[in-house]
Formats: structure tokens, sequence, C-alpha cells
């Protein structure tokens, strides 16, 4: 019997080097995940010692928010816009990298620097970009071209549109690394022998490049859209969710309720819709991709 274990033991050894990232991952994610969804069925604040179980009332309360169509929709325009630019430009920016041109690898590195930079001091950035004063860099371009100077911040479609800006800037560099990971798994002897065939480059982009980095764009907009759901730094610092609620996100909104109003559970409610949306969304694109590997088998 011991014989028998040993053996199981050894044939499973790997366990051993990965439990302990597993506990460790599971400890960071799992745990605070699970005890959000338990503080959303009670009304835990801040501002009180006790707490009890409301079961559905947060939820309930929720629902009828006044604010929550606004807030929804500012986050799928949000979320929409910037996993779109993000893989379009990332791939655009891969094609480009994965030639062999000169300074390829100084441009490289300079393309991952937005990655690296802490989103509160792109969003400060940002903010100094496109200020309303005379000051304001996209300003001073303006009045070069005698247009007038705008208050980019006080309209909600251009205070949309430099969010959006600015998480796509922050969050290219991933899809750069992805994707040209991707595209350097790619044998070349596909390309030669459908240029031997006559294809242009726009038909190599459909039949062969897209169609194989397929699994590694999947795994950029699971990364893109979970990462833009909970991204909260950036609108905090840039817009704070103005003006009015036109720039107010759902992860914004865990932020006011958790620590403007100190209504630890009303945020954990909102919290736990956003961890249902990353689930559904998640499922939604396996079974797109799996449904798309069918029709092309």
């Amino acid at each position: 019997m011991s014989r028998q274990i040993a053996t199981t033991l050894q044939k499973h050894q790997y366990i051993f080097f990965i439990a302990p990232a597993v506990v460790l991952v599971l400890g960071l994610t799992a745990y605070p995940a699970l005890y959000g969804v338990l503080v959303s069925f009670t009304n835990l604040n801040f501002g009180y010692p006790t707490s009890k179980f409301v079961w559905f009332d947060n939820y309930v309360r929720l629902a009828t928010w006044p604010a929550l169509p606004q807030v929804l929709f500012n986050t799928g325009v949000f979320v929409g816009s910037v996993v779109v630019l993000q893989l379009s430009v990332g791939l655009l920016a891969a094609l480009l990298l994965n030639r062999a041109v000169f300074g390829r690898g100084l441009v490289r590195s300079v393309a991952i620097l937005p990655w690296v930079i802490p989103g509160i001091i792109i969003a400060l950035m940002f903010q100094q970009f496109f200020s309303g004063s005379r000051l304001g860099i996209m300003n001073t371009v303006l009045s070069v071209f005698g247009l007038p100077s705008r208050s980019w911040f006080s309209d909600p479609v251009e205070s949309m549109v430099v969010l959006i800006l600015a998480v796509v800037w922050r969050g290219v560099p991933l899809s750069i690394i992805l994707q040209l990971g991707g595209l350097q798994t790619i044998p070349r002897d596909l390309y030669e022998a459908a240029a031997i065939d006559g294809a242009s480059r726009w038909q190599m982009l459909r039949y062969i490049t897209i169609p194989s980095l397929r699994p590694i764009l999947l795994i950029n907009v699971i990364m893109a859209t979970s990462g833009t759901l909970n991204h909260v730094d950036i609108p905090l610092a840039l817009t704070g969710g103005g003006p009015g609620r036109s720039t107010e996100v759902l992860a914004l909104s865990i932020y006011k309720q958790g620590f403007e109003v100190l209504d630890a559970s009303y945020a954990s409610t909102i919290a736990t819709v956003i961890l249902l949306l990353n689930l559904v969304l998640t499922i939604v694109y396996l079974r797109l991709l799996r449904a798309r590997d069918e029709l092309a088998s």
C-alpha cells in the first residue's frame, strides 16, 4: 500500500511545485471575491460598528438606482471602445514590429513603457495634455492652427473620448506583447506558399494571420475586457465620473460607495455584479471561439 502511494506521489510530483502558487492565488483572489459576495448580503457600513444580513435588499436597491441606466451605458461604451481600439491598435503595431526594420528592438522597448507607468500618472499626464486652459498642450496645438481652445472635461462626449484614449494608451502595450508573440509562432512557410499562389497582403492577413492568432486574440479580449471593467484609477483621477455622471462607470461607483459614502455592502453588491459580468462575457467569448472552430473544421 505504501509503495502504491509512493508511486502515485512520484507520478504526480509536479503537484508539490504548483501547490504553493495555487494556494497563494486562491488566497489573494478567491477568498476576497467570496467575502465580497458575502458582504453584499449584509448592511455593512464603515460608519457603524455592527452589521446584519439583509439578503437581497442591496440588489433591489441597485436595480432601482436612478443612475443605473446611465452608469451601465457609460460602462458599455467605455469597455467596448477600449477593447476594440486596444486590440486593433495592438495588432497594427505588432504587425509593424514583426517586420525586420532598423531600430525594431528599441521601438519594442519604448512601446511597453505606458504599461509600466502607474495609472494615476497616466491620468495626470492626459489631464495636463487636455487641460482647458491655455497651458493645455492640445489647446496649444489648436491655437497654432487658429482654432479656439476647448474645455475638454466640461463636455460629456469629449470627456469620455479622452478617458477612452488614456486607457487605450495604457493597455495597447499588453496587446502588442501578446500579439507579437503570436505572430512570431506563425510559420513563414505559410506566407511564402500564399505569395507563390498570388495572395495579397490583405488575403494573408485574413486567411493566415487572423486565424492563427485567434487563441491569442481570445486571451487578449478576455484580459482587456476584465481589466477595463475593473478600471478605477484612471477614471477616478482623470474625470472623477464627471461632468455629472457622464463618465462614471461601475468600477468608479464601487469606489464612491465604498470610500466616499462608506457603504461597504452596496459597494460589494456592485463588485459582485462586475464579477458576474466578467464570468458571463468570458463564457460568451469561449463559446464564440468554439463555434468558429467548429465551423472552420
